[in-house]
């Protein structure tokens, strides 16, 4: 492919994805009101935009909250990110009864994220990432996680590592109810 061709194609995949990120509401435009709704998080660096989407912040307890992690490599090339799938991209929930951290393995997996949007699909997790420990509950036999208690937490996300690093996001107030 010729290097005029490259970079139209290159372009045009660009757009594709920008437009597709401000059609789903993952990324603000300028004018754009502020998310009163409280679902919505951005963090912004001169390489990257990085933003989360919760279809709710009020949930039962034992359920899970549909979410959309929007990346925007603004670099100029592929950079190279570290983070397991199904690790990478996990949201929990935790607050200052429950601290609930997430849990990431030692295991290392990489991969190449190209320049431009990329979307992500996952959930919320309303459930303890531990059990057996201290402050949380028993794991049961075969083990499982238990759900969180009604109360008030904010989001924990977590991102692939890469360099240069991506902004930290904000948090967001999930609501657990009976």
């Amino acid at each position: 492919m010729s290097q005029k061709r490259e970079g139209n194609f290159r372009l045009l995949t660009l757009a594709t994805g920008l437009i597709t990120a401000l059609l789903l509401g993952l990324i603000p435009t300028v004018n754009a009101s502020a998310d009163t709704e409280g679902r919505t998080v951005t963090a912004t660096s001169k390489s990257w935009i990085v933003t989360l989407w919760v279809e709710g912040t009020y949930t039962r307890v034992g359920s899970t909250i549909p979410a959309t992690v929007a990346i925007d490599n603004r670099t100029v090339h592929s950079v190279e990110i570290s983070g397991c799938p199904g690790v990478t991209y996990k949201i929990v929930l935790g607050n200052s009864k429950v601290p609930n951290s997430p849990i990431i393995p030692s295991v290392l997996c990489v991969s190449k994220m190209s320049p431009g949007v990329h979307v992500f699909h996952t959930k919320v997790q309303t459930a303890y990432q531990e059990c057996g420990g201290v402050g949380t509950p028993r794991c049961g036999n075969p083990p499982r996680m238990s759900p969180l208690p009604t109360g008030t937490y904010h989001t924990q996300v977590v991102l692939p590592g890469t360099n240069p690093s991506l902004p930290k996001l904000g948090s967001l107030s999930i609501t657990i109810h009976s």
